[in-house]
């Protein structure tokens, strides 16, 4: 008896809908699985928000000659000052031969400032501090001097302090 009247409950369920009852989603008894294999959303769609991302490549130049890649990503609602935009940096310097490291992984937090030139494009500047990680982990600050070429291809030059060594690298980012 207490099985039947669980089916008919259960039926009731996925009769409401059709039956004129609010609700725009029916529940299915495939493990929410409708037709033709897709499955079916249930509650609001969680909003997603678009990252904006800038892939790095480049070289660090001195002490040494050492290859470098990353990512950055800007965070323009942390600014610390007036005009001025927060941006991440995460880069991996390989064959550094930093400390007896082979490759070390510079992690920063930066200001960012934007201003145009005469031509349209953004020249701009930066500091920052932040880790660096590889072996035994390192305060570091940075400092950076870029230009915008275009839309989505920009090169800059950082410089990055730490209590044994100044690193200088070359930087083209892309941005995605």
């Amino acid at each position: 008896m207490l099985r039947l009247a669980g089916a008919a409950a259960f039926v009731v369920v996925l009769a409401l809908p059709a039956l004129g009852a609010s609700g725009s989603r029916t529940l299915t008894a495939s493990g929410g699985r409708m037709a033709g294999g897709a499955h079916a959303q249930f509650g609001a769609p969680i909003p997603t928000v678009p990252i904006a991302l800038s892939l790095r490549g480049g070289a660090m130049v001195a002490p040494r000659g050492a290859g470098l890649a990353g990512i950055d990503i800007p965070v323009p609602s942390i600014a610390l000052l007036d005009g001025w935009e927060g941006r991440l940096d995460a880069d991996v310097i390989f064959e550094a031969d930093f400390a007896e490291i082979s490759t070390i992984v510079p992690v920063t937090f930066n200001q960012m400032r934007y201003t145009e030139d005469m031509s349209g494009r953004s020249l701009y500047v930066g500091a920052g501090a932040g880790a660096l990680l590889g072996g035994k982990a390192k305060l570091i600050g940075k400092g950076i001097v870029g230009l915008e070429l275009s839309a989505r291809l920009a090169v800059e030059g950082n410089i990055i302090f730490t209590d044994a060594k100044t690193m200088v690298t070359v930087v083209g980012r892309l941005h995605l």
